[in-house]
C-alpha cells in the first residue's frame, strides 16, 4: 500500500468513526415527553386579555444545557427560562410553542377571551341530574350558575311546574323518556335534560343489594388519588388514569364535567386533574382525597370531591 492510498483509507476510517460517534453518543432530542403547563393567575380556568399567564416546563431535567425558546403565537417570544409569564393584549386563538435545542419542540393551542365573554361564560346555568332512573326512585336534580335566584323545574310528567328550589328531588310514576325543563331568572330560554325512566323491578327477598354507584365513586376516588400521587414528570401515568375515568364514566368532553371541591370551589374535570398533578411540582403536601360523590353512574356530569392537604 503506497502512502497516498494509506492516507485515503485512514481518512475514510476517521470519517466513519466520527459519524458513528455522532449517531451513538449524541444526546437524544426526542420530544415525546417534553411538555409544559399553562396557569392563569386568578385560577378561574379562563385565559383572559391582560391576565398574566404562567408557562412552565413540566420536567426541567429535559432542557438542561439546551437553549429554550418560548413562542406565544403572535410574534412575541422569550428565551432561556424554564418558566415565563406573559399576558395577551388581544383576544384570539394562539399556538404556544416551546423549543428546546434545534429539533425538540411541543405546541399547544389556547383561546384568550375578553373579560366580558368570561363573565358571560360564568353566568350560564347548568342542570345536573341523572340520565337514567326507575319508577318510584327518588332522583336528585341540581342547578348551578352565578346570579340565578329563581328556579322553575318541570319534569315532563305533570304538565306544570313541579319544584322551585335550586336542588330538588323527584320520583316518576310511569316509565318512559322525559325532558326535564329548567327556567331561571338569568336565562332567556329554558335548559333541557333528557332522562330515561325504567319500570320498577319486583323485589326478591333473597336478592343481595349491590350499590353500583358507591363502587363507581370508590373507583373514581382511587384513580384521582393516583393522579395526585403521580410525579409531575410522569405524564404517561397522568393520562392513563385520566383516560380510564373518561372512558369508563364520561360520555362527553372533560371540560363539561363539573368538579365541586369541598363544597366551595369549582373546576372542570380536566383542569382539576391537571391541578392535582401539578401540586407535586410545587413540592406541597400531597392531596388526600377522602370522599367522591357522583350524580349518576352513566355519563357523569358532576363530581363532588372532599379532600385535605
Amino acid at each position: 500500500m503506497n502512502q497516498k492510498t494509506a492516507i485515503i483509507v485512514g481518512g475514510s476510517l476517521l470519517l466513519i468513526l466520527l459519524i458513528l460517534g455522532y449517531v451513538f453518543f449524541t444526546p437524544s432530542s426526542k420530544s415525546e415527553n417534553l411538555d409544559f403547563y399553562i396557569f392563569d393567575s386568578n385560577n378561574n380556568n379562563h385565559y383572559e386579555v391582560g391576565e398574566p399567564l404562567e408557562f412552565t416546563i413540566s420536567d426541567s431535567t429535559m432542557v438542561k444545557n439546551h437553549q429554550i425558546v418560548w413562542k406565544f403565537g403572535n410574534g412575541d417570544m422569550a428565551k432561556g427560562k424554564n418558566s415565563v409569564k406573559y399576558d395577551y393584549k388581544s383576544a384570539g386563538k394562539y399556538l404556544i410553542t416551546l423549543e428546546v435545542g434545534k429539533n425538540n419542540k411541543v405546541s399547544k393551542y389556547i383561546k384568550v377571551i375578553p373579560t366580558e365573554q368570561k363573565q358571560a361564560l360564568d353566568s350560564i346555568p347548568r342542570l345536573l341530574g341523572p340520565d337514567i332512573g326507575y319508577v318510584g326512585e327518588e332522583l336528585v336534580f341540581y342547578a348551578e350558575g352565578p346570579g340565578a335566584k329563581i328556579w322553575y323545574w318541570e319534569f315532563g310528567e305533570s304538565g306544570t311546574v313541579d319544584a322551585y328550589e335550586q336542588q330538588t328531588v323527584y320520583a316518576y310514576s310511569e316509565p318512559g323518556t322525559y325532558k326535564v325543563k329548567l327556567s331561571t331568572n338569568t336565562t332567556a330560554f329554558p335548559i333541557f335534560h333528557e332522562i330515561e325512566i325504567l319500570p320498577q323491578f319486583e323485589k326478591v327477598n333473597d336478592l343481595i343489594t349491590v350499590d353500583s354507584l358507591a363502587l363507581a365513586e370508590d373507583d373514581i376516588k382511587k384513580h384521582l388519588q393516583s393522579i395526585a400521587n403521580t410525579e409531575v414528570g410522569d405524564r404517561n401515568n397522568f393520562y392513563k388514569q385520566l383516560n380510564y375515568i373518561k372512558q369508563r364514566y364520561i360520555c362527553h368532553d372533560l371540560s363539561e364535567v363539573v368538579v365541586v371541591i369541598n363544597q366551595n370551589k369549582y373546576n372542570d374535570l380536566y383542569s382539576y386533574c391537571q391541578g392535582l398533578h401539578y401540586l407535586e411540582a410545587k413540592k406541597k403536601q400531597k392531596v388526600n382525597i377522602t370522599k367522591v360523590e357522583i350524580d349518576t353512574f352513566n355519563c357523569v356530569k358532576r363530581i363532588n370531591v372532599s379532600q385535605t392537604e
